[in-house]
């Protein structure tokens, strides 16, 4: 009772943050505030400051890619950089000089080298990329900020043990905010290596999507799937026909394609066949729903969020390593980095 007490402001606090989870926060987690409309709440306010903030962030992003993210939740550009420049930057991200860490869940490896700045002091044309006022005025709108999203190079194996399946092979939302990540891939997606899925529409707050969540508000907490408990939200096949204005599309496309998602919207990895992979860079920007400020885009900013995050993942393979286990992302050791290996 004690500890509910002196953790009850917490606990209030986060109300006014990105956090999501109805485990560890009972405030976001209470069947009765949720039932007077607190999540959906959030999510009604989450999504018109992030429209606010968009529009802020809208000069110079051609209308046709504000238009398709708005209303589909995507944008999709195909043949992004000149045949030329696409082929150095395949061959400088297949040996990058970064730190490789990976992520096993269920049967799929997600292997991730951070792009931080010193990093790209080493990739030209990467760095070339991030710096592109174009793609940068392209990333801020999507992300309703101007602090650019945390970027890696990633490499996802698929099949790669017996476990079960890959969990985001389920469709499902991210959070209750609108959040944005984007691929840029460098190898061909097919069917055969787990294309991204979504639903084009989702991100709209229809009112069939509030009434979904505010009925999956009332009983996330007691659900039996871990990731619904914890504020992602996994949506049944028939659930997502009714939040979309389509079926969930699969996008097989060719390497040289930028595709930015809002993951609000419903959405899933592909299956895809054991042994096979796919390479891209890729990106995600999530921050507090109810700042209607876009923030500063200064570079110093940028910098230190790659500080934070590097600091993060050393302090999770300490605590892990207290343990005697090792942390959810770990350092791949004694190997060079290699898509291949």
């Amino acid at each position: 009772m004690l500890k509910q007490i002196t953790r009850l402001p917490v606990w209030l606090v986060e109300l006014f943050t990105g956090a999501k989870s109805f485990v560890a926060n009972p405030l976001i987690g209470s069947q009765r505030l949720n039932r007077w409309g607190l999540h959906v709440g959030r999510v009604a306010l989450a999504h018109g400051v992030m429209r606010l903030r968009m529009a802020l962030l809208s000069w110079r992003v051609p209308k046709a890619d504000r238009r398709q993210f708005i209303e589909q939740g995507y944008v999709l550009k195909h043949n992004y950089l000149p045949e030329a420049e696409y082929q150095a930057l395949v061959e400088e991200v297949r040996h990058g000089p970064g730190e490789v860490r990976q992520c096993i869940q269920g049967n799929a490896r997600t292997r991730r080298m951070l792009l931080a700045p010193e990093v790209l002091e080493k990739m030209p044309h990467t760095r070339a990329l991030m710096k592109d006022p174009a793609f940068r005025r392209l990333m801020r709108f999507c992300a309703g900020h101007l602090r650019m999203p945390i970027c890696h190079a990633e490499k996802v194996m698929n099949g790669v043990t017996d476990d079960a399946p890959d969990p985001q092979t389920n469709l499902h939302v991210d959070t209750f905010q609108p959040t944005m990540k984007f691929w840029l891939y460098l190898e061909d997606v097919s069917e055969h290596n787990g294309p991204f899925v979504f639903v084009p529409g989702s991100t709209c707050l229809t009112r069939d999507r509030l009434r979904w969540e505010y009925q999956m508000s009332l009983k996330a907490r007691e659900h039996a799937d871990r990731y619904t408990a914890r504020g992602s939200f996994r949506v049944g096949q028939e659930e997502a026909e009714t939040l979309g204005k389509q079926p969930p599309q699969s996008f097989h496309v060719p390497g040289n394609t930028l595709l930015i998602a809002n993951t609000f919207g419903v959405h899933a990895r592909g299956h895809a066949e054991p042994g096979t992979s796919r390479l891209a860079l890729w990106g995600m920007s999530r921050t507090n729903p109810f700042n209607p400020l876009p923030g500063l885009g200064f570079e110093s900013l940028n910098r230190l969020q790659y500080r934070v995050l590097q600091r993060m993942r050393q302090r999770d393979d300490e605590r892990a390593a207290a343990r005697g286990v090792r942390s959810s992302w770990h350092r791949v050791e004694g190997e060079e980095f290699c898509w291949s290996a």
